[in-house]
């Protein structure tokens, strides 16, 4: 059953006051943050299972009927939240409509989060999730990073660190909602706009938060900084009531002005908050979203047709003697300071 639009955007007004005050514990905002993230229905035949990969707790989610044996690729989705706030155990219905209409089998690494581990923790971890996927079956040429705000941010830092350490590319990288300059926020330049929710100035504190002092024109942190030669194609879904749309238009006309830039996929949801696709299974704009999301995905990916090309990391790979199966620990339950 949909929810009525302006029922949601109540809904996610209500968090802000408390997602903004200085007064709630970082851990009291993680679990409001969870709730909010985790509002998706998941899609039948969704099926989730947990494993460790390079250190990192992973939520493994795919759909019924279609598995490695149909050439599905891989996707590794990194969740949004600020660098701050986010878990991928809430992002699980979501990346079940991700997985179903794109075809593919999705990768919820448990990323590491500022303060307790500000920048470059996370892109380093990440890093060594990929260079660690062909041990257990997975082709890196098939896999697609993609992510939402900090998480999409993160999926192009890593395009850009695996073609600089000249480690194979990935097929595609899929954006929602991208947050790309993290020096428009040090410096106070983010433009107001009226998501339901999420303010410049918030985007503010989670930046300084996650930047620990380094610089916040580092590519790294804000891959809008970076050289986009020799990307993959991407996907780039923004909303027009959302802060970080500016994010999403600058990258588009710095492609837009290369030579021979990479393919880019655009979609713009004017009248929509950021990241809305994570109501989907609530909310009808969200389904339309998500859909045309993963089917501009799949249509990036060739994948060949042959049996055991793509395994995914939780089943038992030749060699490896089965799997490895690991609850992961709430984001939420960690004690951690106010920010």
């Amino acid at each position: 059953m949909s929810v009525p639009k302006p029922l949601v955007r109540t809904r996610l007004a209500m968090a802000r006051p408390v997602m903004h005050s200085t007064r709630v514990s970082l851990g009291a905002k993680r679990t409001m943050a969870d709730s909010i993230a985790s509002a998706a229905r998941a899609p039948e035949g969704a099926v989730y299972d947990f494993d460790m990969i390079a250190g990192l707790p992973i939520q493994f989610v795919t759909v019924e009927g279609a598995g490695p044996a149909t050439g599905r690729a891989t996707m590794i989705y990194l969740h949004g939240g600020g660098h701050v706030v986010g878990s991928s155990r809430a992002y699980r219905a979501f990346a079940a409509h991700v997985a179903k209409h794109s075809g593919m089998d999705v990768l919820l690494p448990e990323y590491p989060l500022a303060p307790e581990s500000p920048y470059p923790a996370a892109l380093d971890s990440l890093i060594g999730l990929y260079r660690s996927l062909p041990a257990y079956g997975v082709d890196p040429t098939t896999v697609v990073l993609a992510g939402d705000d900090a998480g999409a941010g993160l999926a192009l830092a890593m395009a850009l660190e695996i073609r600089d350490l000249g480690m194979p590319m990935p097929a595609a990288i899929g954006m929602i909602s991208p947050w790309l300059d993290m020096s428009a926020d040090v410096d106070r330049a983010r433009p107001a706009a009226s998501d339901p929710w999420f303010t410049p100035a918030l985007a503010t504190r989670w930046a300084r938060t996650y930047l620990g002092g380094a610089d916040p024109r580092d590519p790294g942190a804000s891959p809008l900084h970076g050289d986009f030669a020799s990307l993959p194609p991407i996907v780039v879904h923004y909303s027009g009531l959302d802060p970080l749309r500016t994010d999403a238009e600058a990258f588009l006309q710095k492609v837009t002005a290369m030579e021979s830039g990479p393919r880019v996929i655009a979609r713009e949801y004017p009248e929509m908050w950021q990241s809305f696709h994570l109501q989907a299974g609530r909310l009808e704009a969200a389904d339309v979203a998500i859909e045309e999301f993963g089917t501009a995905m799949a249509s990036l990916v060739e994948v060949p047709r042959r049996h055991g090309d793509v395994v995914p990391i939780n089943r038992p790979v030749a060699g490896r003697g089965g799997r490895r199966l690991q609850l992961v620990r709430p984001v939420a339950l960690a004690g951690t300071p106010s920010v």
